[in-house]
C-alpha cells in the first residue's frame, strides 16, 4: 500500500455504558485509537421510512494492517476528522496481501 494515500485522520471510538442514576444506562463515546486511512464513499441510498426520508451512506477505510486488532464490532464506531458524523463499523477485513486492513461502515443517522 502506498503510504501517501493514507491522508485522512480517523478516530476509533468505543461505546461505553454508564449508569444514569435512575436505574438506566446512557451511552458515552471514548477515544480508543486515532489512525491514518484512505477514505472512500462506496455507496449510498435514499429511502422513505414511516413518511420520513432516510439516507444511508457507506464508506470504506483502507489503513495499515494491525492498526486495530481484536475489537468487537458492536462496541466501536469511527469518526472522520473534520466531520461531525459517526459511522457504525460493519466489517473489518485484514489482508496479508499488501498488509492492509479494510474497514466498512455506515453513517449513523
Amino acid at each position: 500500500m502506498n503510504p501517501g494515500k493514507l491522508n485522512t485522520r480517523v478516530i476509533i471510538k468505543q461505546i461505553n455504558n454508564s449508569a444514569d442514576g435512575y436505574g438506566g444506562y446512557t451511552n458515552t463515546l471514548t477515544t480508543y485509537s486515532t489512525i491514518w486511512a484512505n477514505v472512500k464513499q462506496i455507496d449510498g441510498e435514499k429511502s422513505s421510512k414511516y413518511g420520513q426520508r432516510e439516507t444511508k451512506t457507506n464508506v470504506e477505510l483502507l489503513c495499515r494492517a494491525e492498526t486495530i486488532d481484536g475489537i468487537n464490532l458492536t462496541e466501536y464506531v469511527f469518526q472522520i476528522v473534520g466531520k461531525s458524523d459517526d459511522y457504525r463499523i460493519n466489517n473489518i477485513f485484514q489482508s496479508e496481501f499488501k498488509y492492509i486492513t479494510k474497514i466498512t461502515g455506515t453513517k449513523i443517522e
